[in-house]
């Protein structure tokens, strides 16, 4: 890609964002206009038909956004090409996502996330109305400005229903956590697929966490299909009833439309008829656009039945005279002798031991069945997460370490916890400690440690990331820092090349203070990390701390 500061008219300021595309501030100098400058990314590994189709698409996300112009959508000003770059010229926006509102502050009061959703469904209809689905409502796409003002953005994979679709049949686009049953299976969609994701957000930003969940890709959609979400403690029913009805797994089960939504999330009565007393006639509170029918509604007061009170109960006798002579009571009859077991207890346990037999028959199949998930979960896994690390290894090999993170990062979300994590978190690791030692060379020592940082949150046990991290560390004096690190990339590392290297600037670090503690006479200290060193075994300091050693007793 190239590294001008121009692109078409637009001088760029400063890279501000970096997903699938790049996104630049930049200005137009004809109107001395800020603008989001958005770059479409061509990874070279693309083939003829894969690069026409990213092409196509970007194309047509400035299409469908430039051709909506609505308060509450980001306005396109311009889609570009200069060579073989391609471009998007969008308003710049102030304020924060929803997403990092949500990363700050967790839930959201009631009234503040209605408000977002009303506004985000204005878009939304708009949108609809001209024959535009999103296909990717998510927080990370609605961004709030000061004031509150809400913007839905990236429409890089919305679908213009009026002209032929660029995705194959079978083809899935989206975000896993918020997309639809029928996006996640492929089948073809309307408006009512965007209903299901406002349902999922507004059920996140009421709850604090999404209604779909899973350490994997699969097992979030397999939620989607079959799973219902747990009710929000605390929000009104007519509420609970529209979040409920919005993530319907059958779209003809939801509102028909975004502001049929809006509708019931203002309606402040109970969404099961005219009387608040009422009691709704089943566990759920979620019903067609024209609420309850007749039937139901009927059925909703108490019974129409007579109360009869229980028979009473036989008069008591009258209370015997305790002085009276009573008659000797009769001989008890002579007890049988019974056989050891009785019919009765042998039909008991019969039918325990047929009980137990179905009950251990049910764990065994429940166990099989869940090992036979768990093994085509991680099969599944394993295949995708290998795509994804087989693209970042050809952009790593060429270079574009920065582009391999974004796909080691895919293969580690994918991976969740299943056996091909490891690989997974190992190539992320490598790309960031790449990064790290670039900085290093370059003098760059706040990247560095950033760069450093980051492979040893993605993989701890990488002797390479925690070598680059004391490297730095001790660049910047941070000795005990350093030699923690050094430490333990000798103890992850084993004798792996990077290991090596750190038990010889450990060792280091340890002579120059026995030295020290020599000089100053404190024989014991020094003696303590002579030893340190020969413990370490480490060629070029272990004789050395020997013979320092024996010449001071040791």
């Amino acid at each position: 890609m190239s590294s001008t500061n121009t692109l078409g008219k637009y001088e760029i300021v400063r890279e501000i964002a970096r997903s699938n595309d790049v996104v630049y501030e930049a200005i137009d100098p004809t109107l001395s206009r800020r603008v989001a400058l958005k770059e479409l990314y061509l990874a070279g590994n693309l083939n003829g038909a894969q690069k026409r189709e990213r092409i196509e698409r970007f194309l047509r996300e400035g299409k469908a956004a430039g051709q909506l112009s609505h308060p509450n959508i980001v306005t396109v000003f311009d889609v570009g090409q200069e060579g073989e770059r391609f471009y998007i010229a969008m308003e710049y926006l102030e304020g924060q996502t929803l997403r990092d509102t949500m990363q700050v502050r967790g839930a959201l009061p009631v009234q503040e996330a209605l408000d977002i959703v009303t506004q985000l469904c204005s878009a939304l209809a708009y949108a609809h109305s001209h024959n535009v689905v999103h296909r990717d409502v998510k927080p990370e796409n609605v961004q709030i400005l000061p004031g509150g003002h809400v913007k839905l953005t990236d429409f890089g994979i919305a679908r213009i229903m009026s002209e032929p679709s660029i995705t194959a049949n079978g083809q899935v686009f989206g975000t896993p956590s918020y997309m639809s049953p029928e996006q996640v299976s492929g089948k073809q969609i309307d408006g009512r697929s965007d209903v299901f994701s406002v349902g999922v957000m507004l059920y996140e930003m009421l709850a604090g966490h999404k209604p779909f969940t899973g350490d994997t890709v699969v097992t979030i959609t397999y939620n989607i299909m079959n799973s219902e979400p747990q009710a929000i403690p605390g929000v009104l029913p007519n509420i609970m009833s529209a979040i409920n009805r919005a993530m319907a797994k059958d779209p003809n089960g939801r509102f028909s439309t975004v502001e049929a939504m809006v509708d019931q999330l203002k309606n402040p009565s109970p969404p099961y008829g005219a009387d608040p007393f009422a009691m709704p006639p089943g566990p759920t509170y979620g019903y067609g656009p024209g609420g309850p029918s007749q039937q139901q509604s009927q059925s909703y007061g108490a019974p129409q039945t007579t109360y009869a009170p229980p028979p009473y109960l036989p008069q008591a006798q009258s209370v015997p005279d305790p002085f009276a002579h009573a008659p000797a009571p009769p001989a008890p009859p002579p007890v049988p002798r019974s056989p050891l077991m009785s019919p009765e207890t042998k039909a008991f346990l019969g039918t325990l031991f047929v009980v137990m037999g179905l009950a251990g028959m049910l764990v065994f199949a429940i166990w099989v069945t869940t090992r036979a998930y768990e093994k085509y979960t991680d099969s599944t896994a394993g295949v995708v997460v290998d795509q994804y690390i087989s693209q970042g290894d050809s952009l790593y090999n060429s270079g574009k370490i920065v582009e391999s993170i974004e796909q080691y990062k895919s293969a580690v979300t994918f991976a969740g916890k299943t056996p091909a994590a490891s690989k997974a978190k190992r190539r992320l690791s490598t790309a960031y400690s790449e990064l790290a030692s670039r900085a290093y060379n370059a003098s760059d020592y706040v990247g560095a440690v950033k760069y450093a940082g980051e492979a040893v949150n993605a993989d701890a046990s990488y002797s390479a990331a925690h070598y680059w991290l004391g490297t730095v560390s001790l660049r910047l004096n941070q000795r005990g820092e350093a030699e923690k690190e050094f430490k333990t990339a000798v103890d992850v590392g084993g004798n792996d090349q990077f290991a090596l290297y750190s038990r010889s600037r450990v060792s280091q670090l340890y002579m120059e203070d026995a030295d020290v503690f020599k000089s100053q006479g404190n024989t014991a200290a020094a003696k303590k990390r002579y030893q340190m060193v020969v413990d370490l075994q480490d060629p070029d300091y272990a004789s050395k701390a020997q013979e320092a050693l024996t010449s001071i007793g040791g």
